[in-house]
């Protein structure tokens, strides 16, 4: 009885921690990592990673309407969470950029351990707000792993019956979510290891 009351003590802490200021401490290392380690120029494949992760996440934001409607379409048709697939994808790529793989394993578990229970809270909040719908919509796109072709229209129609909601809205990507950011973090991220890359090598000279 102790032992599943200290285990539950644990549950709740941990899952309050990664709700917490835990991403802006990831960011914090993630950065001084790079800092240390960025002695060459970014490479292609990991820049290329790092775009996709962009892409996706303003691809994203044509669809995303928080609260107000589940989006049904585009990436999410695909995976259940683009937004955090993507800066995944974004953190990895910088870390292959610079052909330092440790810190791209070391960002997955960091964020796979901050994700998991960041998502299923959500996942809850939209079951009692969406209900049957929600449900349907779980048991058809994967949670992080992405389909390997998008689910169809007509499994999409049972989650969301409107067809103009699952078109991309560039007003609502650009305007409301702010999709850009995610390409103005992208250059900050490559141009950012570039110029370390280079200081790395004036000083070295």
């Amino acid at each position: 009885m102790q032992e599943n009351k200290s285990a539950n003590s644990f549950y709740q802490w941990y899952r309050h921690f990664v709700k917490g200021k835990t991403r802006i401490v990831f960011d914090w290392v993630f950065a001084i990592w790079v800092l240390y380690s960025a002695q060459i120029f970014p490479q292609l494949p990991g820049i290329a990673i790092c775009f996709l992760g962009a892409t996706i996440r303003f691809w994203a934001g044509g669809y995303l309407r928080k609260d107000n409607r589940l989006a049904a379409g585009g990436p999410y048709a695909w995976i259940r969470n683009p937004l955090y697939f993507g800066r995944w994808l974004m953190a990895i790529g910088v870390a292959i950029s610079i052909e330092n793989y440790p810190l791209a394993i070391m960002a997955t578990i960091i964020l796979a351990a901050i994700y998991h229970y960041t998502i299923l809270d959500e996942e809850t909040k939209l079951i009692e707000i969406f209900g049957e719908p929600y449900r349907i919509y779980c048991a058809t796109v994967p949670r992080f792993i992405p389909r390997l072709w998008p689910a169809s229209v007509e499994q999409m129609t049972k989650v969301n019956p409107e067809a103009a909601l699952r078109a991309f809205d560039w007003s609502l990507a650009w305007t409301k979510n702010k999709g850009y950011e995610a390409y103005l973090s992208f250059f900050g991220l490559i141009g950012g290891v570039a110029l370390i890359a280079y200081a790395w090598g004036f000083f070295k000279a």
